[in-house]
């Protein structure tokens, strides 16, 4: 389980989905929970939709630019018949776009009880001298003003304590890794993005995810740089356990789907009273 080529939080790595964080475990369930995912028609976002539908929300509203791959999740979805699902052809930096997703599911559902800002877009992965102006700079509008627009509709039509789950990359943190320029530093801003919307709205749950190393449609541009292993049932089950009450003490950090969630509740004292796992300048005072 600790076959891995980074550094480790927790002795194991997991993979792929494990008992502690089945979305089909009862203590995890989110039964009456409205959940709204950036980027839900496919890839990562449609095993998040997946994993909620399983875990019982009462309802489950995906956005995204296609509305192919929209219509099919949402199709294929519906046919489990646990949960109400909706849909809505927005790009995620459209602000009115975004706003009028948000206000129509809180009128049809009810107060949004957790956002998932998942959309994200990785530029030509190439060094800063051979990128396109306009390429390294839409991933930006993607990776930050993205999740500013979703966040700020969501916080409209927010229910108490909602929850905010936004997915980063390691590449926001780890040393040097060729190519990754424009998406690890969109990355790292919209991570310290998330550690000032948790200072400021106390009531939230916030918390930042890095997915694993999953081989998407998104993910192809990076070649075989990293081996992609996981599975997407890891961040999809990892988003339902961040969901629940069993993840307070991780308000406001950063963590990865693969460490294991019953080591980190082991280490909660240690990671709430050294205020581990948070963006900052290494060997600086806190």
């Amino acid at each position: 389980m600790s076959n891995t080529i980074f550094p480790l939080f927790t002795k194991t790595f997991h993979h792929s989905s494990y008992d502690a964080i089945a979305p089909n475990n009862p203590s995890l369930s989110a039964a009456g929970k409205v959940v709204f995912i950036t980027g839900g028609g496919r890839g990562i976002g449609k095993g998040i939709a997946t994993a909620f539908v399983e875990a019982g929300a009462k309802a489950i509203v995906i956005i995204g630019r296609s509305e192919v791959s929209l219509k099919e999740t949402k199709a294929e979805l519906s046919r489990t018949g646990k949960s109400a699902v909706e849909y809505f052809v927005a790009d995620i930096i459209d602000v009115s776009a975004v706003e009028v997703a948000f206000s129509a599911t809180a009128r049809t559902y009810g107060k949004v009880d957790i956002l998932i800002n998942n959309a994200g877009y990785l530029d030509d992965h190439v060094s800063i001298a051979e990128s396109s102006l306009d390429d390294y700079w839409y991933c930006f509008e993607v990776n930050v003003k993205g999740p500013i627009i979703a966040t700020q509709a969501f916080l409209k039509v927010a229910a108490p304590n909602a929850t905010v789950i936004n997915l980063v990359s390691g590449a926001a943190h780890v040393p040097y890794a060729p190519g990754y320029s424009g998406y690890g530093t969109a990355k790292m801003a919209s991570a310290k993005l998330m550690e000032y919307l948790q200072h400021e709205e106390p009531g939230l749950r916030v918390f930042n995810m890095q997915p694993g190393t999953i081989p998407t449609d998104m993910a192809k541009k990076v070649g075989d740089f990293y081996q992609m292993e996981d599975q997407i049932d890891l961040p999809a089950s990892f988003c339902v356990w961040l969901a629940s009450g069993e993840s307070d003490f991780l308000k406001g950090r950063l963590v990865w789907a693969n460490w294991d969630v019953n080591e980190m509740k082991a280490k909660a004292q240690e990671i709430v009273g050294k205020d581990l796992l948070t963006m900052r300048l290494s060997g600086w005072p806190a």
